[in-house]
């Protein structure tokens, strides 16, 4: 039976709950604001921008105050340890708090602007490379067009999240020696390719015991699927391990085109 103390008489939450409380409760739920009903779309778009703007400084003044202050705390602790293995740990784990301090202000900073800075898939790389070099030896050969300058902010997540799934799983699991990394991009689509020569997997292992998906892979193949991409993981025992995403390129008309598009319907 759970309690849930709202500073006044503890509430049963569920079945649990006399029937009075929760008569009560609906009848000081709020109704729904009429409004909201006749809410013109430039009006709902202002409001659900200024909802996510407060978000961004609710991060801002919330958990990026946190992480922050045990940073600190950390970095403290880490001038007072001897030079060996448990400094060298909580080292790492110094920098993986950086790492998510650096998203959670890049995540705020996107609330707080309607137009955030894109990075180059350069740029997305060479973090994530950062990061897999203080968690695995192996080497890592890049290959492609990281110069490419990816179409949406989403499209950038998307590479960034692929890239750190993908090697931390390598890190993680597969004991490889060498990591291939490529990127291609074509006026219609994006290819990502994570290779390893690690020891592979069955591909059943990378569902639960119930059959279903792990997060990790879960979240890399509806993250593909949103852009209207495809995601294929191959593997076996004994490796290789490859990872191939394909993500449909967003692309805003031209002024011309949009001069010589043909009217909807086909009809002049």
């Amino acid at each position: 039976m759970a309690i849930s103390d709202l500073g006044r008489t503890p509430l049963l939450i569920g079945s649990a709950a006399p029937a009075a409380v929760r008569r009560e409760l609906a009848a000081t739920a709020p109704a729904p604001r009429a409004d909201l009903e006749h809410e013109t779309p430039q009006a709902a778009f202002e409001r659900l921008k200024r909802r996510l703007i407060r978000l961004g400084f609710d991060i801002h003044d919330g958990p990026l105050q946190s992480l922050a202050a045990a940073g600190f705390g950390l970095k403290d602790l880490e001038q007072r340890l001897p030079d060996g293995e448990a400094a060298r740990i909580l080292g790492d784990i110094i920098a993986e708090l950086a790492d998510a301090e650096r998203s959670l202000r890049s995540l705020a900073g996107t609330l707080e602007d309607g137009r955030p800075e894109i990075p180059l898939a350069r740029d997305i790389l060479a973090g994530e490379l950062k990061r897999f070099a203080r968690r695995s030896p192996a080497r890592v050969d890049v290959h492609g067009n990281w110069l490419y300058h990816p179409d949406s902010r989403s499209q950038a997540l998307t590479i960034k999240a692929l890239l750190r799934e993908s090697l931390t799983n390598v890190a993680k699991h597969a004991g490889a020696r060498e990591v291939v990394v490529r990127l291609q991009a074509s006026p219609t689509h994006v290819l990502l390719e994570i290779e390893d020569d690690g020891r592979g997997f069955e591909p059943g292992l990378a569902r639960g015991s119930a059959g279903a998906a792990t997060i990790g892979l879960a979240s890399m193949h509806e993250r593909v699927r949103l852009l209207g991409g495809d995601l294929e993981i191959l593997s076996r025992a004994g490796g290789p391990t490859v990872v191939t995403a394909a993500i449909v390129r967003y692309r805003q008309p031209s002024r011309a085109e949009s001069y010589t598009a043909p009217p909807l319907g086909g009809v002049a």
